[in-house]
């Protein structure tokens, strides 16, 4: 069994996607054997108004049961509130994506804090996607910063019943955080490995983090899946219990919320 915690459908405005609809990326990902996948709207990311992309997100992925949809929001948007209950409760999604470089926000400003405690109270993981791309391909005139872990930590902490995802992070941007907080992350902290680097990287990472940390994902269709898979069944030399940790066990017990 294959989680992937980190796919998209739809298009990037700066770079045609293939396999962008929900049938091709369920054939695309089912070649390197992954059986799920949590998939978020790569629309939603230019957009203020996020429910043009929730809505149309959720119908696509509906009739198929290898999918599950996780709602983009947006907690600079007036009435950013009803769009997670709109992700929880008319959509049944079981978390919520922020892009807070795109969206003009930090995590040490008060709206993270007032997010999480939005997502605890109806149940919901909070995502934060670092970096959709990387910064040297960026277009010239549309130059986005990766997204500052300074106040995850202390957030995670403070909202310690609300499952955290850090996606699209890199290793040194992960260590980081692992540093901070001396070695032992909270427990309701994960990242998703489709950004570690170099070879064995994803290893370094976990034995830094944690392989408990550690959440399998793709950033398909932006990425190859097979990088992914390549990076943890290739490139690393994993235990049969970690390897089941990262590939899967470790998202349940997300969504289970242990």
């Amino acid at each position: 069994m294959i989680i992937d915690c980190n796919a998209n459908l739809g298009q990037w405005p700066f770079r045609r996607t293939a396999y962008s609809t929900p049938d091709q990326l369920v054939e695309r990902l089912a070649r390197v054997q992954i059986d799920h996948a949590w998939v978020t709207s790569l629309d939603a990311v230019m957009l203020k108004d996020v429910t043009a992309a929730n809505e149309p997100l959720a119908e696509a992925v509906a009739d198929h049961t290898q999918l599950t949809a996780i709602g983009t929001v947006n907690p600079k948007w007036p009435a950013w509130g009803s769009d997670v209950e709109a992700c929880a409760e008319q959509f049944g999604m079981p978390g919520v994506r922020v892009n807070p470089n795109y969206q003009s926000w930090t995590l040490e400003e008060p709206v993270f804090a007032d997010l999480l405690a939005a997502a605890r109270d109806l149940g919901l993981f909070v995502e934060i996607a670092v970096r959709m791309t990387d910064e040297r391909h960026h277009h010239p005139l549309v130059m986005v910063p990766p997204v500052a872990l300074s106040g995850l930590l202390a957030n995670a902490l403070e909202y310690s019943d609300v499952p955290i995802v850090v996606a699209n992070a890199k290793n040194a941007e992960a260590g980081s955080v692992a540093r901070d907080s001396g070695g032992d992350l909270p427990d309701n902290l994960f990242f998703e490995l489709s950004h570690f680097e170099s070879v064995g990287g994803v290893q370094s990472v976990a034995e830094n983090i944690g392989v408990e940390h550690v959440l399998f994902g793709t950033h398909a269709p932006y990425f190859y899946p097979e990088a992914a898979t390549l990076k943890v069944f290739d490139e690393c030399d994993f235990s049969e219990a970690d390897l089941e940790a990262i590939t899967h066990a470790n998202a349940e017990r997300l969504l289970a919320g242990d």
